[in-house]
């Protein structure tokens, strides 16, 4: 037993403290080395074997490996640009907004990309506070969008449908909206001014793009049904046609395009390191390690919560901390409930959100010459009450 549990730690500090430098080989080198310890190596190598060849983890795989190739076609193209300089609407949803638009498709730097735009709407607020919007509602989109990486990842460790996930979120996503506009967006006043007319034609075309995904998705999901185990296949199919309406709306220099998205974006670096991914859960579950932690008789509350934080603020992901806690929960209490799923999340959130791993933070505190200090001090009464929510809905109800 002990030996299991020297591999278990040892694993946890290279994938925790490699995630900072290579998320993927820390991924490969945690699930050998966990493997070692409690594993025969055949058994390692079949479930390599097993990952690789799974049905439900290949359509995934090619999913998520279009959706960064879709944002980097809409990115390098101006398609998201037209979107952006096309919504007419007011100050404050404009900076809120605008950054949740960006983040529904994972573009790297895309803090960055959204920072122009909110220093501009945002003239007058102090740097820290600029950082608090771009920050905060590029990711709390992931709450509720349904072909975003944590979230597709995290449905599945936990064996919850996504779009349960995302209809039971929806009221807690309106409520983070809600204490991003008190906390921030408040003291946005003015009106957006705009260098030329709104152009419909130019809005509507990649609206489709970000939008035809989860519609299909839902539409298969809900209308047909599917064979357990292979319903990644739909999310396949979905990802495909926004993939394809996205390279049919390039106007020109298609291949060149493609190419630069391509080398922006690096699709195949996301592909391996959702495989990488899949291992280790696989390893994970095989090794036995789910039920020792089980036997320790830890809290749930201590365990979706607390280490849901601590794992999404020392990782910087969200997904990698929901593939660790799941099992380890499954194996304790047997199926997750929509609340358990919830507190969960929100916390793992809360961890990713502040700790400076996250690129983002950094990206926008240099550029909006913002004090950390004060961004920690606008944001963490925001996290403190979104999980000190999702926590006490777990407690009642959970």
């Amino acid at each position: 037993m002990a030996v299991e549990w020297i591999g278990f730690l040892l694993a946890m500090a290279v994938i925790v403290i490699g995630a900072n430098y290579n998320l993927t080989l820390s991924l490969l080198g945690g699930s050998i080395i966990l493997g070692t310890f409690t594993l025969a190596p055949i058994e390692i190598v079949n479930q390599f074997y097993v990952t690789i060849t799974t049905p439900n983890t290949i359509f995934l795989i090619f999913a998520l490996g279009m959706i960064p190739m879709i944002g980097g076609i809409l990115k390098v193209s101006g398609r998201l640009e037209d979107i952006i300089n096309n919504l007419r609407i007011g100050k404050r949803p404009f900076l809120g907004s605008t950054p949740a638009f960006i983040g529904l498709l994972p573009i790297p730097g895309g803090a960055l990309f959204s920072a122009p735009l909110i220093d501009k709407a945002g003239e007058g607020l102090p740097g820290h506070i600029k950082a608090g919007i771009n920050v905060w509602f590029r990711h709390i989109i992931y709450f509720i969008y349904p072909i975003s990486y944590a979230l597709i990842v995290a449905s599945e460790a936990t064996e919850l449908p996504i779009f349960n996930i995302v209809l039971f979120q929806v009221p807690f996503f309106l409520f983070t909206i809600i204490l991003g506009y008190v906390f921030l967006l408040r003291k946005a006043d003015g009106k957006m001014e705009y260098d030329s007319e709104i152009d419909i034609h130019a809005l509507i075309p990649p609206m489709a793009v970000l939008l035809i995904a989860p519609v299909v998705w839902a539409g298969l999901d809900y209308g047909i049904g599917i064979r357990p185990r292979l319903e990644n296949l739909f999310v396949l199919i979905a990802v495909a046609l926004s993939f394809l309406l996205a390279i049919y709306l390039i106007k020109d220099s298609r291949k060149t395009i493609m190419k630069k998205a391509a080398e922006e974006m690096e699709p195949w670096n996301f592909m391996v390191l959702i495989l990488a991914l899949y291992f280790f859960f696989n390893v994970f579950q095989s090794s036995g390690v789910g039920e020792m932690i089980a036997d320790l008789a830890v809290p749930g509350t201590a365990l979706l919560v607390g280490f849901g934080f601590l794992l999404g603020f020392g990782t910087g992901r969200i997904m990698l901390p929901s593939m660790i806690i799941a099992p380890v929960y499954l194996s304790t209490v047997g199926s997750f409930s929509l609340f358990a799923f919830q507190a969960m999340y929100t916390a793992i959130f809360a961890g990713y959100i502040i700790t400076p791993v996250h690129p983002c933070i950094s990206i926008s505190l240099e550029y909006y010459e913002g004090n950390m200090a004060k961004f920690l001090k606008l944001m963490l009464p925001m996290l403190a009450i979104s999980v000190g929510t999702a926590a006490v809905l777990y407690v009642l109800f959970g």
